[in-house]
């Protein structure tokens, strides 16, 4: 089997997101203890399967929109239904780009 496994539960104190932590590129395993559960504000958490930079860039470019998200709206974070769209929509505006991205947002 190869691929990412991602998995998030909620909770009543919050939510848990699982990754695996392997890098891997066709049959060989470039790092053991990649980081794929990422921060996007606060209260939200990004995970990524696919293409290591692919996936970094737009997390990173939602992470600066829900920063521009907090500063325009005196302090109130974005919502994780708002942050989804956004990325959604963002990709799929790309979708010619030939991308290996895949996220869930929590």
């Amino acid at each position: 089997a190869h691929g990412t496994t991602t998995l998030s539960f909620v909770f009543q104190g919050g939510v848990v997101a699982a990754v695996d932590s392997r890098a891997s590129i066709g049959n060989f395993v470039g790092s053991k203890t990649t980081q794929k559960v990422l921060p996007v504000s606060k209260h939200i958490l990004g995970t990524m399967a696919g293409g290591a930079a692919d996936c970094s860039f737009w997390i990173r470019l939602l992470r600066s929109e829900a920063k521009m998200h907090e500063l325009i709206h005196d302090g109130r974070g974005i919502s994780v239904a708002r942050a989804s769209r956004l990325i959604s929509n963002i990709l799929y505006q790309n979708r010619g780009l030939d991308l290996s991205v895949g996220t869930m947002i929590t």
